[in-house]
């Protein structure tokens, strides 16, 4: 159940603009390290997942040296099995082969995209909790493909760039969402594709949020 701070007809879709500047490299790095500080370092979220499984998602950023630009969410297909015509990180739950989560991350991203190559891991960004209560961990990385391109997998049914300068002033709104009897703020923001909402949008915007902190460090 989804109750929302502002009346869907109110709601503007958003369109991202082509170009837009781009965030240091540096100051992406700190927002990785500011968390480190919160009274819980590994979690941005208070629910307590059901699972014991655990998954990944890769936050895939492109630019150029002088820093990231955009930042890469594909749409489910509209007959997978888990959450269908969502926008979302790439990602998806743990595997017995995979060394860890920031493997599991890569290995999603690559079966979802076919990405592999020119691929720099920065960090990780404090863990949230899908609609399915699996605790997820949010792994940042860099693509230095000059052209960046990708092969969608069978589940995917496209991928976008958004841009990050942008984004941080996006016109999102809030979203009461009711979780077994929790009440949970989300924030979300409607785009062309699909409302970008649920955890997606949770962990990104927070993620904004820190970048955002970030200007002066």
């Amino acid at each position: 159940m989804a109750r929302s701070s502002e009346p869907s007809a109110q709601r503007g879709v958003w369109t991202a603009p082509d170009t837009a500047l781009g965030i240091p490299w540096p100051r992406i790095e700190r927002s990785l390290v500011l968390p480190q500080s919160w009274p819980d370092p590994h979690k941005i979220s208070s629910r307590i997942p059901e699972s014991r499984r655990r998954a990944a998602v890769a936050l895939v950023l492109w630019g150029d040296e002088a820093g990231a630009q955009k930042i890469l969410l594909v749409q489910r297909g509209f007959s997978a099995p888990q959450h269908p015509g969502e926008l979302a990180f790439p990602g998806g739950m743990a595997e017995a082969g995979d060394r860890d989560l920031r493997w599991t991350a890569r290995r999603e991203l690559f079966e979802e995209l076919g990405i592999r190559d020119h691929l720099w891991e920065v960090g990780c960004f404090p863990d949230g909790v899908a609609k399915a209560q699996t605790r997820f961990t949010p792994v940042l990385f860099r693509w230095d493909a000059p052209e960046p391109r990708w092969e969608r997998g069978h589940e995917i049914h496209d991928a976008l760039w958004l841009p990050l300068v942008p984004l941080l002033e996006a016109p999102w709104t809030t979203e009461i969402l009711d979780r077994q009897g929790l009440a949970l703020e989300v924030p979300r923001l409607e785009l062309p594709q699909a409302p970008l909402w649920g955890a997606t949008a949770f962990v990104l915007k927070a993620w904004l949020d820190v970048v955002k902190e970030c200007v002066d460090a």
